[in-house]
Parts: structure tokens; C-alpha cells; sequence
């Protein structure tokens, strides 16, 4: 069980990371907590109600190891486990602060070069969550860059907007 200051922290983290695509994408449908092509997501956006680009965010909490969840993400984007074969069209990694004395996390120079795609065709962004203000703030550390899209991309995002009930989208 996770104690609950982590879980509110967790939940801010999700909801900071969540306006951020929300301010960033032009009309997203946003999902918190789901599973994409069998991998867990803290936060899924889908560009253009849904038509367009898939943006998958991963939490991870800057503690006594971030280098090892990034490398641990990083590992899932490159060789997904079964069935997630299928890469979403921008990845990130969402660094959330762990208290008042923490400061901004920099990635190593061997995390910045194996968070691009082998071909180099796309990189996984990275994310700094700010919790320790009242409002809490999220800032780009590493620019995602888009992964190559394919056909069935393009119809998993179809049938997974068709299926599942977002947690935020602009409505008419």
C-alpha cells in the first residue's frame, strides 16, 4: 500500500502532467491510469479528439534511483514486452520531485543518448514535476521527438478512443 502523501503526490504529478499535453496539444482526449497496447500509462493523450498523435507518460519519482526507472522505461520503449509491439508517436518520462529539498533532476549524458530511438528516429522526453509550490508546475528537461508512425498505430488509437471514455476532452 502506498502511503498517502505519495498517492497525493502521484495524483498531482498526473493531473500537473495532464494540463501540460492539455496547453501543449491542440484537442486532446486525455486518459489517467490505463493500459495502452498492454503497457500501464500514468497519462494518455491522443491528439485531435483522438484522430491524431499518441503521447504516453510513465511517473517516475526522483528518489534514491531515477537513472534506473528511466533506464527501466527507456528498456520497455525500445524491446516492449508482448503484445506492446507497437511504439506510441511521442513517449516521456515524467520526473516528479520528492519534497522541499530536492532539486531539478538532470539526466546523465548516457540516459540522453539511449533515449533515442536506434534509428534515431524519435526520443523519449522528459519531464520535471514541480510539487512543492501550490500549484504545481511541469517543465521539459529532454524535447520528446516523434517515433515513426505506422498503420497500426493509427488504428489502436482509433479503436482504443472508440472504446474507452477519456478522462478529459474538449466537448461541443
Amino acid at each position: 500500500m502506498m502511503p498517502i502523501q505519495m498517492l497525493h503526490g502521484l495524483g498531482r504529478a498526473k493531473n500537473a502532467v495532464q494540463d501540460y499535453l492539455i496547453h501543449k496539444l491542440l484537442f486532446p482526449k486525455v486518459y489517467l491510469d490505463t493500459e495502452f497496447n498492454g503497457v500501464n500509462v500514468d497519462v494518455l493523450a491522443i491528439d485531435r479528439a483522438g484522430a491524431g498523435d499518441v503521447h504516453a507518460v510513465k511517473i517516475v519519482y526522483q528518489g534514491a534511483d531515477v537513472e534506473n526507472a528511466l533506464e527501466t522505461v527507456i528498456a520497455n520503449i525500445r524491446n516492449p514486452p508482448p503484445p506492446a509491439r507497437i511504439i506510441p508517436h511521442f513517449v516521456y518520462a515524467a520526473v516528479v520531485n520528492d519534497g522541499p529539498s530536492a532539486t531539478k533532476f538532470i539526466p546523465s549524458e548516457q540516459i540522453i543518448q539511449r533515449s533515442l530511438a536506434e534509428d534515431g528516429v524519435g526520443r523519449m522526453g522528459i519531464l520535471y514535476v514541480d510539487l512543492t509550490a501550490d500549484e504545481p508546475k511541469v517543465e521539459p528537461i529532454l524535447k520528446a521527438e516523434r517515433f515513426r508512425s505506422s498503420k497500426e498505430i493509427v488504428e489502436l488509437a482509433d479503436r482504443y478512443v472508440a472504446e474507452h471514455t477519456p478522462n478529459w476532452e474538449v466537448r461541443d
